[in-house]
């Protein structure tokens, strides 16, 4: 269990370099199929979900930083226009909650697809993410085990 739960940390701080179909991509898939006990049906419908994603989240993102740079640019100038900057400040801001509305949808939608048991196991990941940086903290004062040492038998 101690495994998979590091496993699934590791991967969750991963989650945006995994936005490809690479093998690192799908053996992330595997762990939370596996760790989550998805069926197929689950498996295909959080596909779904992802291709909505992938659809929705990159353009947003690529448009955020072409708005980014136009501000950059703009409050580069000795005397910026200050009603363009707040045009440029409002657009962002538009952009970043239409990201986070699409990453809410994914993640909404990805709850409601899974079982009590299953819901169970995510909120266990939810709340362990938000303890992993307290672990090196226990560790260093002994208050939790030290790593095993992959060379050390």
């Amino acid at each position: 269990m101690r495994k998979a739960l590091l496993a699934l940390v590791v991967l969750a701080l991963a989650v945006p370099a995994l936005a490809d179909d690479g093998p690192l991509a799908q053996r992330a898939k595997g762990e939370v199929v596996g760790f989550l006990a998805l069926t197929p049906d689950q498996v295909a419908q959080w596909d779904a979900l992802l291709a909505v994603r992938q659809q929705t989240v990159p353009p947003l993102r690529t448009q955020l930083q072409g708005i980014e740079e136009q501000l950059k640019t703009l409050l580069g100038e000795s005397n910026p226009d200050p009603a363009a900057v707040g045009t440029l400040v409002l657009q962002a801001k538009g952009v970043r909650d239409q990201i986070r509305a699409a990453e809410s949808a994914y993640v909404d939608g990805f709850t409601a697809m899974l079982a009590a048991d299953q819901q169970a196991k995510f909120a266990f990941l939810h709340r362990a993410e938000k303890a992993a940086p307290l672990i090196p903290a226990f560790r260093l004062f002994a208050l939790l085990p030290p790593l095993p040492h992959p060379w050390l038998p």
